[in-house]
């Protein structure tokens, strides 16, 4: 079996690739460490959500934590999220595109809503074409102006092993953005769909009930799938790392500043991210 494992990972990064992996697994303690228990403050916390409801489904109940402590909160959307709901197969491009303007707005309310719940001072919508993040360069020039407006103290983002391409790209437009500055700030990754290595959790159990209520203004997204049932099964596990009776629902990070942030993810092989 683990022969098997071995040729796998050649056969999907490359050999290069694959001894890299393994000196990085090696010589980190990220897959080892216990994760701190990090109690959210005040101050000013930018959060970027690739998509209209990652935001709440990653880090809700720790937004709520952050306002509740007197936070100032501003997420910024990504990408406009047109095709996060069902197909458009076969129809005419002037249906389409009205289903697709309709989607967008109905998204846009929706986490008007949610941000409402969880106590977000403010929502900004950059508006990249959903799964094409990655080919968008403005989107990097507006979040740079966002950040030198903010100067934020924390920026939670996906981490950048997510499965989804546009959660893996928020990544790359963070540092596009910051490159040449002199911002300085806390990098936490979250996890939306790809669980991560954490080295920092938070404990929710005090926000899980408004991190329900935020995910229930997001109606267009559950007609599909559960998310509400996956969000909270993964915040139930990760309360293993808070210790007994500490918490029964965490969600977990993982949190670097922003130049070890930038290290990390440069030493990922490209191929895994």
């Amino acid at each position: 079996m683990k022969a098997i494992l071995k040729s796998l990972v050649r056969k999907a990064v490359g050999e290069r690739r694959a001894q890299s992996l393994r000196t990085l697994i090696r010589d980190s303690s990220i897959y080892t460490q216990e994760p701190a228990v990090a109690e959210p403050g005040g101050g000013k916390i930018l959060v970027l959500a690739p998509h209209m409801d990652d935001e709440t489904l990653g880090c809700g109940g720790t937004i709520a934590r952050h306002t509740q402590a007197g936070a100032e909160v501003t997420v910024a959307f990504l990408t406009d999220g047109r095709y996060g709901g069902g197909s458009y197969a076969g129809l005419e491009q002037a249906e389409r595109e009205r289903r697709q303007r309709e989607l967008i707005e109905t998204r846009k309310r929706e986490a008007r809503c949610a941000g409402e719940v969880l106590g977000v001072r403010s929502l900004v919508f950059l508006d990249a074409e959903d799964t094409q993040l990655h080919r968008d360069p403005q989107v990097s020039a507006s979040l740079r102006q966002i950040l030198q407006r903010e100067r934020p103290d924390c920026v939670y983002l996906p981490f950048f092993l997510e499965r989804h391409i546009d959660h893996r790209a928020a990544n790359e437009v963070l540092l596009a953005a910051v490159s040449g500055t002199s911002l300085d700030f806390q990098c936490r990754g979250y996890e939306v769909s790809t669980p991560l290595f954490p080295n920092c959790v938070v404990a929710i159990d005090a926000t899980l009930e408004l991190k329900r209520q935020a995910l229930a203004c997001y109606r267009s997204q559950m007609v599909d799938f559960d998310y509400v049932h996956a969000a909270i099964g993964l915040n139930a596990h990760r309360s293993m790392s808070l210790g007994g009776g500490a918490g029964r629902f965490a969600e977990a990070f993982h949190a670097l500043p922003l130049a070890q942030y930038r290290q990390f993810y440069r030493a990922v092989p490209v191929s895994l991210r």
